[in-house]
């Protein structure tokens, strides 16, 4: 039996983590620790340094006045909690490629990964909470039968688009990219951000591709922005100037 931390972005109440509270208690001991108040779009910030306030529900069962990264930090150094998993969700709204900069969901994974920690983000179509059911145990029982958790990156997982009542089964996925319009309207001394979805035709085996063909994507990301590419292109640039 597991020793598993439990968080989201949503909320310590959501639909998402109550739901995946009631399975993980399949799995292992589980401890719930996660914002008290919706946190979307918190990425690994930090509203605390000093002093946060924290409301006991029960004994297994905390929310933090701050963010999911918090609520790891706080889960692991505050209560001195160990666990062999972080598992964050489940969000509602897809985390998929350009998203997983944003989201707090992976956020909170990443704050698990840098205490060496596994971690995996689970996340559905937008209230297409039914289908994110019926495949939340044939996900978890993929990864962990496979070994497939690591501490050297999470796992990004993502449901079917809400296109789908059935998946086709799982796949694994790179990140995909699409071009997106971003726009303010205007609303009294407010502004409303928007955003479209220019047409774009998916790229096989990344995220986007698998979500919106009907399959379950999980897709591993590594801690902060390391980038194996980037790294030895900057090297072999270097290389070849010569020191004068």
């Amino acid at each position: 039996m597991m020793k598993i931390l439990l968080t989201n972005d949503d909320g310590y109440n959501s639909e998402g983590i109550t739901l995946l509270y009631q399975e993980l208690k399949n799995y292992g001991d589980v401890l719930l620790v996660a914002p008290h108040h919706h946190m979307s779009g918190a990425s690994v910030s930090r509203v605390f340094w000093t002093k946060v306030k924290v409301h006991k529900h029960q004994d297994d069962i905390f929310s933090i006045e701050g963010t999911p990264a918090d609520a790891v930090s706080l889960a692991l150094h505050g209560l001195n909690y160990r666990p062999d998993v972080v598992i964050s969700g489940i969000n509602n709204g897809l985390n998929v490629g350009a998203d997983t900069v944003y989201s707090g969901t992976v956020g909170a994974c990443m704050e698990a990964l840098k205490a060496k920690i596994p971690a995996i983000a689970l996340s559905m179509d937008f209230n297409h909470f039914k289908q994110g059911k019926k495949d939340l145990k044939k996900v978890l029982d993929f990864i962990f039968e496979n070994n497939l958790i690591s501490d050297k990156y999470l796992l990004n997982v993502n449901f079917v688009a809400k296109d789908f009542n059935k998946s086709k089964g799982i796949m694994i996925t790179d990140l995909g990219f699409r071009p997106t319009e971003h726009y303010y309207v205007s609303d009294g001394e407010y502004y409303l951000t928007q955003r479209n979805f220019s047409n774009f035709k998916f790229q096989p085996e990344t995220d986007l591709y698998a979500v919106n063909n009907g399959y379950i994507s999980i897709t591993p990301l590594k801690f902060a922005n390391q980038t194996e590419f980037g790294l030895k292109e900057l090297r072999k640039k270097v290389s070849n100037i010569v020191e004068k």
